[in-house]
């Protein structure tokens, strides 16, 4: 993935989440599928001025969800945990 743009597509705000950051400094990112660790890494420190330690990454398989007799998918999601080093933090997702 060559534009970092498209790398990051939000942040994940649920309580385990929030509390990952408080305990671990790690800041929780849904990712394009595409994107590598490279690809995040950069990303987060270009748009946030920040310095990446470490980043991991899962991908979540959507549920099936059904409705009355009709059943679909919900999409597969690419997340990131961004872990920042000692003393860092991103101020524009603090709560």
């Amino acid at each position: 993935m060559k534009e970092l743009n498209t790398a990051i597509t939000r942040a994940v705000q649920s309580e385990k989440s929030l509390k990952n950051r408080e305990i671990n400094n790690t800041y929780v990112f849904s990712v394009n599928k595409d994107a590598n660790k490279k690809d995040i890494k950069d990303a987060i420190e270009k748009y946030f001025n920040v310095k990446v330690e470490d980043v991991n990454t899962v991908i979540t398989r959507g549920k099936f969800r059904r409705v009355g007799k009709y059943t679909g998918k919900l999409p597969n999601i690419k997340k990131a945990y961004v872990k920042l080093k000692e003393g860092q933090r991103i101020s524009a997702l603090e709560v």
